[in-house]
């Protein structure tokens, strides 16, 4: 089996990298890829577990885009295989203090209409680095006795009363920061797009012009029918076919581990396709 989705502590997971490469192992992957948000702090300690362990590994990381190229106001792009970590770190050192620059505006806010709050109160909230104003809805939800949902949409809904606009960067930039890393672009979980159909054709062409190298095949939730579309866009529009269970954590209602038909070829897509960088 394979897993080429999964999340640690060092974002939004549950666990250490070394318990999410131990926990793959016990369910047979023999190839994985830690792909946590907005940053790849995690992947050292990951890579080492997966080598003792005989699992082979491959770097990955999770990225938001901004788009207008259809309803979509972002998407989530995959990033694997890069080469040269300096050039991501230098973009992902100044996204975490982007967030933390906004979680800091939005303590401020609610410090300002009668909820105390502090930064040591939402930054206890999550036990790695991954800090975004999702914690300032659960911060809420804890201790000010709010409904998660009602805080999401009186604060972080775009257009609600007090929501604080955040700086997304664009598709373009995303896809061009991975394959100028020496990666592989990725489109991740298309079943979780708004656009379906023919509607996710033209999409998934627009994304190919820019750059986009690959598409998220397999997903646990995807139906049989969105899988066989995946597989038809991936061949039109020569993509790589990728496949991974976008694990975080033991409430999820799915396993680690994919098994496909299309394994092997997932495997030598990732490890030997060759960007051509324009």
């Amino acid at each position: 089996m394979i897993d080429l989705h999964l999340h640690s502590l060092y974002s939004d997971g549950e666990l250490s990298p070394s318990d999410v490469v131990e926990r793959a192992y016990q369910a047979g992957v023999s190839v994985l890829s830690l792909t946590d948000h907005d940053t790849i702090s995690g992947l050292r300690e990951a890579q080492k577990t997966a080598t003792s362990l005989g699992i082979n590994f491959i770097p990955g990381v999770e990225l938001e885009a901004a788009t207008n190229i259809g309803k979509s106001q972002y998407i989530h792009i995959l990033g694997y295989n890069f080469k040269n970590y300096d050039l991501l770190n230098q973009y992902l050192d100044y996204l975490k203090w982007e967030r933390i620059d906004l979680v800091k505006r939005y303590i401020n806010l609610l410090n300002n209409i009668g909820y105390k709050t502090s930064f040591e109160e939402v930054t206890s909230l999550t036990p790695g680095e991954h800090l975004t104003v999702y914690h300032i809805a659960v911060y809420l939800s804890k201790v000010h006795e709010f409904d998660f949902n009602e805080a999401r949409e009186l604060f972080l809904d775009p257009g609600s009363k007090y929501y604080i606009p955040r700086h997304f960067y664009n598709v373009d930039f995303i896809i061009n920061l991975i394959l100028q890393s020496g990666g592989i672009p990725v489109l991740a979980h298309p079943c979780r797009l708004p656009e379906k159909g023919k509607e996710l054709e033209k999409y998934v062409a627009t994304l190919s012009k820019k750059g986009i190298k690959g598409i998220e095949t397999y997903y646990p939730l995807n139906s049989r029918s969105e899988t066989k579309f995946y597989e038809y866009l991936a061949e039109k529009y020569r993509l790589l076919k990728t496949a991974g269970s976008d694990w975080h954590s033991y409430n999820d209602n799915f396993h680690i581990g994919m098994s496909t038909s299309e394994n092997d070829k997932i495997i030598l897509g990732l490890l030997h396709h060759v960007n051509e960088i324009n």
